[in-house]
């Protein structure tokens, strides 16, 4: 099936580029659209969950859990750039953070060489950021 770059998909990406740091359920993603004064036409729940959907396989948004929960949330990634390293997220913010590339290549090899388990590069770290635990 064909991916068109349509009015709806580029609001969605600029909303959710605005939002870089943060990670929303489809219904929280739809609700805000609606109330944002940048999108003149924001797309229905309906729309966005068929976008996300797209934009997840595509690899341009990263689904993760909510927390403990069984709800799923989606944040914007740095594209192509992400497939190179592990994320960290935040189980009290849902702040996704991105491990640089020499750390992850690091972690990955060690758990290899010494467990013989391969890690997957998509693999998310639950954790507290520091401002969560009340660090920097």
């Amino acid at each position: 099936m064909a991916k068109y770059n349509t009015v709806q998909r580029g609001e969605l990406l600029e909303f959710m580029g605005r939002h870089r740091s943060s990670a929303f359920t489809v219904k929280e993603i739809a609700d805000m659209m609606k109330t944002d004064s940048d999108i003149p036409k924001p797309p229905g729940e309906s729309t966005v969950y068929r976008l996300i959907k797209e934009l997840v396989e595509s690899g341009e948004v990263k689904r993760t859990v909510r927390g403990n929960s069984r709800t799923f949330v989606y944040q914007l990634t740095d594209g192509e750039n992400c497939h190179h390293h592990l994320h960290m997220k935040c189980i009290s913010c849902g702040k996704l953070y991105h491990m640089d590339d020499e750390s992850s290549r690091a972690l990955v090899e060690r758990i290899l060489q010494e467990d013989s388990f391969e890690i997957d590069s998509s693999a998310v770290l639950p954790g507290k950021c520091g401002g969560c635990r009340g660090g920097k």
